[in-house]
């Protein structure tokens, strides 16, 4: 796609972008590993520049609206869109869903008509987008990004942007991979008004009756297909980060758990903000509140093969073989 015909509103405005410095922070980690929740806590600390979803939807218009000030009447208008559509939270995670809402860069680039992730083909459009949420936010501070499809290229990401540090989150597997899977079903088993505000993608699944149902079957109970796709995604992913983790500068990536996070969530905030040299707010808003997990039936009879196979990364990470936290 024409990176002119995307932005649209923009045009004008791209020489404005083009020489905007920021640096890059971002949360790594696999789908459903907390990503969401730390990234929420973080951007509460109003310490770090983000990713609304906000810019998602309106990506083609974010810098004329800035410049024009007339961002604060776009963003009411999509509060009223919100309000319209009976958007209370994302079903996923419960997660209040407002135009404030951090989000994944990869629904820019996705809605855009490249990979979720980034790619030598994307990577001018992520650095265009990196650059207009820098122009119209704070310039001096540090601009925090997430998007769980780039977790397991993340020595492509430190190659392509050097300057880039990482905060990883990890999450014991038989949880992540739970929640992967009931993400699925309730994605695909009624129409999301939010998911469908900022992911074409989704919209695109729902108007393919077939496609959908496909999708459906395939993330059902049935011969645990679903199962198998994020068992194998996982190890994928897990053996990646224990591969290529040691290639890393100390300097430049920082290690905490979702446990960690639910349990001690002020202290994690403060290490993470120390590690960025930041001085920690007087307060930190850590509403956090662990709800029990009960695992899939198919996750259960499958615990003992998926931590054995797992097994390099629990040690690694100091897991053991039962899935304990919060959900």
């Amino acid at each position: 796609m024409d990176l002119k015909n995307y932005n649209i509103a923009d045009i004008s405005y791209l020489s404005k972008v083009k020489d905007t410095k920021f640096s890059p922070v971002f949360i790594m980690a696999d789908h459903r590993s907390g990503t969401t929740l730390l990234y929420q806590t973080l951007a509460k600390t109003q310490k770090l520049n983000y990713i609304k979803a906000y810019h998602i939807i309106d990506y083609h218009k974010i810098v004329s609206n800035f410049i024009d000030r007339t961002e604060e009447k776009a963003i009411a208008e999509l509060e009223n869109i919100f309000q319209v559509k009976g958007i209370g939270a994302r079903e996923i995670d419960r997660v209040p869903a407002t135009p404030h809402l951090p989000e994944e860069y990869g629904f820019i680039l996705k809605n855009s008509g490249y990979d979720s992730q980034i790619t030598p083909k994307n990577l001018p459009l992520f650095i265009e987008l990196c650059q207009k949420i820098q122009l119209i936010s704070d310039p001096e501070k540090l601009l925090l990004l997430k998007n769980p499809w780039d977790y397991p290229q993340f020595s492509y990401v430190k190659k392509a942007l050097p300057q880039a540090k990482f905060i990883f989150i990890h999450r014991h597997p038989l949880q992540m991979m739970n929640s992967k899977i009931k993400a699925a079903r309730t994605l695909l088993s009624q129409w999301n008004e939010y998911t469908a505000l900022i992911s074409k993608q989704y919209r695109e699944i729902w108007k393919k009756a077939r496609l959908r149902y496909l999708y459906r079957f395939y993330y059902s109970q049935f011969f645990e297909l679903g199962l198998r796709k994020v068992f194998k995604d996982t190890i994928e992913s897990t053996n990646y980060f224990l591969e290529n983790i040691s290639a890393l500068s100390p300097a430049d990536y920082i290690n905490i758990k979702f446990e960690e996070l639910c349990q001690e969530p002020e202290a994690t905030i403060g290490n993470i903000l120390e590690f960025l040299d930041l001085t920690p707010p007087e307060t930190i808003d850590c509403d956090i509140q662990p709800r029990p997990v009960q695992l899939l039936p198919e996750i259960e009879r499958n615990t003992d093969r998926i931590c054995d196979r797992l097994q390099p990364y629990l040690t690694a990470l100091g897991y053991d073989r039962s899935s304990t936290g919060c959900g």
